[in-house]
């Protein structure tokens, strides 16, 4: 696997168009949270994309999507799979369908089975989501509340609301930074 940095990682995000992003299937907070959260950094970067679940979504989860456009249907040219660890758990059919062309991988699992043709990693994140603030950073994408939501909703259902042990002080700055950029976090962590 081609394990890469958050520079590289950005450059590629900037560099495509016409992106699909992938969640894993039966998903939970994170993946949504990121997947949602990369739609609105890409959509605000002026990017067509996408995003696919093998799974429904449950309705919990629909009001990240608010305010995004349909991407339509396109051919995708760029594939990024966001928060999963091996492409098996995209599904029988999408692991089939997609495999050897999902171009980026951002995940926090050290597991991670390294099927993405680049791989954006960081295992001492307690939730994918903690990657994608420097991220937004580095794009030069403002976390709007909107992202800041997203991106909170996966920060606390990975924490099992940073009840769990995999929370770091990280994890707490990071949260207060969502909050100061607009994440509504009493009313997402009662949802949750």
């Amino acid at each position: 696997k081609m394990l890469i940095d958050m520079s590289r990682a950005a450059h590629l995000l900037r560099e495509n168009d016409d992106i699909l992003v992938l969640c894993h299937s039966h998903p939970d907070g994170d993946t949504l949270g990121c997947g949602y959260a990369l739609m609105h950094i890409l959509q605000n970067m002026g990017k067509r994309c996408r995003m696919e679940c093998a799974d429904t979504i449950v309705e919990k989860y629909r009001f990240m999507a608010e305010g995004l456009c349909a991407g339509g249907e396109f051919e995708p040219r760029f594939i990024v799979a966001v928060d999963v660890a091996d492409i098996k758990l995209l599904s029988d059919s999408f692991a089939q369908k997609y495999s050897g062309k999902i171009d980026l991988c951002i995940d926090h699992h050290g597991s991670n089975t390294g099927y993405a043709k680049e791989l954006l990693l960081d295992s001492s994140a307690a939730a994918c989501a903690e990657i994608f603030c420097p991220l937004a950073d580095e794009l030069g994408v403002e976390i709007s509340p909107k992202i800041a939501d997203c991106l909170y909703t996966g920060i606390s259902t990975d924490t099992g609301c940073f009840k769990f042990s995999n929370t770091t002080s990280r994890t707490h700055i990071l949260a207060a930074r969502l909050i100061d950029c607009g994440a509504d976090a009493s009313e997402i962590n009662r949802a949750f």
